[in-house]
C-alpha cells in the first residue's frame, strides 16, 4: 500500500542551499532536506519495517524532510525505497528489493537525518534515462561515512559507481597491500589517501588525466582517474551492486558542466554548513 505524505511548503524567505549552483547541477540526491528551489516533490520514500507499507514524505517549512511524519507514520524502523532526484532530469535512485533497502536514520549526523547501509547488501540504482550521460569534466559531491570496522579491512566499499560495466564513476575504499585507500576509477585507477572513518565530504573532479579529489575541502589526489561518462548511477554499491558501502550516506549531487574550482569550495562550505562535518 502506498500512502503519500508530504510536508508544508516552503516558508517565505526560505531560500535552498544549491540555488547558486543550479544552473550546473545534473543529479541531486539529499533525503534530509529540499536542496533547489525549483523542486517541489517528495524528498524521499520508505517501506515501513512492521507491515511492509510504503509511502512518500516531503519537507516542512523550513525545508527540511518531515522527520515528525515518518516516525508517526513509521513507529518504529523503516527502509529507504527511494530517494528522489531534485534535479530538473527526475532520475531517481530506486531500490525494490526489501532486504536491499538502506535503513533510514532521522538524525545521522548534525541532527539531520540519512541512511545507513550494511556493507553486504545494501544499495540504490537509477539509470539516466533523462538527464542522459553525463560528459567530462563533471563533478561529484558526496557527505558519507565508512563505518570504523569496514576501514583497511581488505575488502572494497563503493560509496557510489555507475549502474553497468561500460562507463564508470567509482569513488570508495579500495584494498591495496598496505592500508586500503580511498580511490577514484573511471577507467584508469586513481588512489588516494589512506581510508579512514571519518565523515567526510568529498569532491571529485572527474576529468581524464585531470582529475582530482578534494576531502573535507582539501586536496587529496590528482591524476588519471580515466575518461568514462556514466548514463547511470548505483548508490552504495559497485556496477554489480557488490562491495557495498558499510556506513552512512547523506547527500550525492553531480554537476555538469563541472564547477570551477572557486564553486567547488563554496559548494563544500554549503554542504558543511548544514552537515557540521569539519
Amino acid at each position: 500500500m502506498s500512502l503519500p505524505l508530504t510536508g508544508a511548503g516552503p516558508s517565505a524567505g526560505f531560500t535552498p542551499a544549491y540555488d547558486p549552483f543550479a544552473a550546473s547541477i545534473v543529479h541531486a540526491y539529499e533525503p534530509a532536506r529540499r536542496v533547489l528551489t525549483s523542486y517541489t516533490g517528495n524528498l524521499v520514500r520508505l517501506r515501513r519495517a512492521s507491515d511492509n507499507a510504503e509511502a512518500d514524505f516531503g519537507f516542512t517549512g523550513s525545508g527540511n524532510l518531515n522527520v515528525a511524519a515518518i516516525a508517526a507514520w513509521a513507529g518504529g524502523a523503516s527502509y529507504v525505497v527511494t530517494v528522489y532526484d531534485q534535479a530538473p532530469a527526475g532520475d531517481d535512485v530506486t531500490q525494490a528489493v526489501a532486504a536491499n533497502q538502506p535503513l533510514y536514520v532521522a538524525a545521522i549526523q548534525n541532527g539531520h537525518a540519512g541512511m545507513r547501509l550494511n556493507g553486504t547488501s545494501h544499495w540504490l540504482r537509477g539509470a539516466f534515462t533523462t538527464g542522459g550521460a553525463l560528459s567530462q569534466p563533471f563533478s561529484v559531491f558526496a557527505v558519507a561515512a565508512l563505518d570504523a570496522v569496514a576501514v583497511d579491512d581488505g575488502a572494497e566499499h563503493a560509496v557510489f559507481d555507475s549502474d553497468d560495466v561500460t562507463n564508470r564513476m567509482q569513488t570508495g575504499q579500495r584494498t591495496q597491500a598496505g592500508a586500503d585507500t580511498w580511490t577514484l576509477y573511471a577507467g584508469a585507477v586513481l588512489n588516494g589517501p589512506a581510508s579512514d572513518d571519518s565523515r567526510n565530504i568529498w569532491s571529485v573532479l572527474f576529468n581524464g588525466a585531470s582529475s582530482q579529489f578534494w576531502i573535507n575541502e582539501v586536496s587529496a589526489v590528482s591524476g588519471d582517474a580515466g575518461a568514462h561518462n556514466p548514463d547511470g548511477l548505483t548508490l552504495g554499491a559497485d556496477k554489480n551492486a557488490v562491495n557495498c558501502w558499510d556506513g552512512d550516506i547523506s547527500s550525492h549531487v553531480i554537476c555538469d558542466p563541472s564547477l570551477s574550482d572557486a564553486q567547488r569550495v563554496a559548494m563544500q562550505i554549503a554542504m558543511n554548513s548544514y552537515w557540521g562535518v569539519y
